[in-house]
């Protein structure tokens, strides 16, 4: 019965090393989303669905004709419409006629995501410990995945050669894949930084902007629906930080050690001023980015979020307070399935433009 999910960035990886481990070796990569897989998907969802819907459930569509007949998919007891996916889902699936199985991840209990390992997902014999090896690793793989991506990022916006550090984080990505053990994966994780400050010849004199992008999970991770958002801002000559991850949920030493606050712990501190109970999605952490990047040296911040998305419009009302109080710029940016390329990048263009000013501004040139 071979097994998918969604497309998710450089988190395909994650979940494909993840199945690897708990024992699958039937798995359906998932396409890259394409206009048809968002075709497909607003085709069969309700109109005004948040945007992240209509893209995976066109991915399913699309692995589903491939052959796939189990469907890996996030699950809880959301404060957002999130919780309603895969049950609607699935319901439009099998109106389709699709003959298929839906495996859902509680994020919000270990225990229970244990057992549906156990229970859905790994072969006959494989007991608990074993399955607690197997998200041991995939959590380390998300810090390296992770890693790569800060790294892209960083070294793509002052690169001499246009496109090496997209080539050496394939290969890293490559490596990452063909890891098999934990001692491999740290000794790769040491060396991750090495190969793209060896391998990437970059502009030493220029003193690029810093800008943080942040917003709803798979609107900030997934390129084909962001526009490639953290590309185009590299080829504007900037640095881009990216705190959404998914090492929120699933990496349990980071957030269990209680000497080391993570970003997004102390971002949620930095928000209750603004916003004192989660209201869904990443609003708390989001709103509490602008001040920490802020104190960090950051010159901007972008936020990205689905049409119609609550979460993220309330985030989206409160970010001119924290942006004035603060002096930090900030740009939302609402992203569907419609959206147009030129005025997205015409508007990055603006913002761009607007910080470099400020900046010139403040340091007196």
């Amino acid at each position: 019965m071979p097994f998918t999910f969604p497309h998710f960035g450089s988190l395909k990886y994650v979940f494909e090393i993840m199945l690897r481990e708990l024992g699958r070796t039937d798995v359906i990569i998932p396409n890259k989303p394409s206009k048809r897989t968002s075709e497909l998907g607003g085709q069969h969802s309700p109109e005004f669905i948040c945007t992240p819907f209509k893209i995976t459930l066109g991915t399913f569509i699309e692995s589903l004709d491939r052959g796939a007949t189990e469907l890996g998919m996030g699950g809880c007891n959301a404060y957002c419409r999130f919780g309603y996916y895969w049950p609607v889902q699935k319901l439009i699936l099998e109106d389709l006629g699709y003959d298929f199985k839906f495996v859902t991840l509680n994020y919000e209990s270990p225990m229970e995501i244990l057992q549906t390992c156990k229970r859905d997902i790994s072969p006959p014999g494989y007991n608990i410990l074993q399955i607690i090896r197997g998200f041991r690793f995939a959590w380390v793989v998300n810090r390296l995945t992770d890693l790569t991506d800060q790294l892209v990022y960083k070294y793509r916006a002052v690169e001499l050669e246009k496109n090496t550090a997209e080539q050496v984080a394939d290969e890293a990505f490559q490596l990452i894949r063909e890891a098999k053990s934990i001692r491999q994966l740290r000794r790769l994780q040491r060396r991750l930084p090495k190969i793209f400050e060896n391998k990437v010849e970059i502009d030493k004199e220029v003193r690029p902007i810093k800008v943080a992008i942040n917003g709803e999970i798979y609107v900030v991770l997934e390129p084909s629906l962001n526009l490639d958002i953290h590309r185009k801002l590299n080829e504007l000559g900037v640095i881009v930080a990216n705190p959404i991850t998914l090492r929120k949920f699933i990496d349990v030493p980071q957030n269990l050690n209680p000497f080391k606050k993570t970003h997004w712990q102390k971002s949620i501190d930095a928000s209750h001023n603004y916003l004192e109970h989660r209201c869904g999605g990443e609003s708390q952490e989001n709103l509490g980015d602008a001040i920490t990047y802020k104190k960090e040296g950051y010159d901007g911040l972008i936020h990205l979020y689905p049409f119609t998305c609550m979460p993220e419009i309330i985030s989206r009302s409160i970010f001119p307070q924290i942006s004035k109080e603060y002096d930090m710029p900030v740009l939302s940016l609402v992203v569907d399935e419609q959206t147009g390329e030129v005025g997205f990048q015409t508007r990055l263009e603006a913002f761009i433009d607007l910080i470099a000013r400020k900046r010139e501004r403040d340091l007196g040139y």
